[in-house]
């Protein structure tokens, strides 16, 4: 199940630091950013991002996304 999430790591105009963005089957998640240090990582979700022409069920196992974000946050911070 992790494999249906991506992780996309760029810069943006709206962050100082590296950012990540986290997609599920192609939709928008989240973003991860550390502005504010390593030690103090935040997450932003958008509900109405990338909408795709299909619906997808954003229903997925708990324990998949929280490595996911771990995931994504240690690669963030290193």
């Amino acid at each position: 199940m992790v494999n249906a999430f991506e992780v996309v790591f760029f810069s943006d105009s709206h962050y100082e630091e590296l950012t990540a963005e986290i997609s599920y089957k192609g939709q928008i998640l989240c973003q991860l950013n550390q502005d504010k240090g390593a030690n103090a990582v935040e997450v932003e979700f958008f509900a109405d991002s990338r909408l795709l022409a299909e619906s997808v069920e954003m229903k997925f196992p708990l324990d998949d996304f929280m490595k996911v974000l771990s995931d994504t946050k240690t690669e963030l911070i290193a």
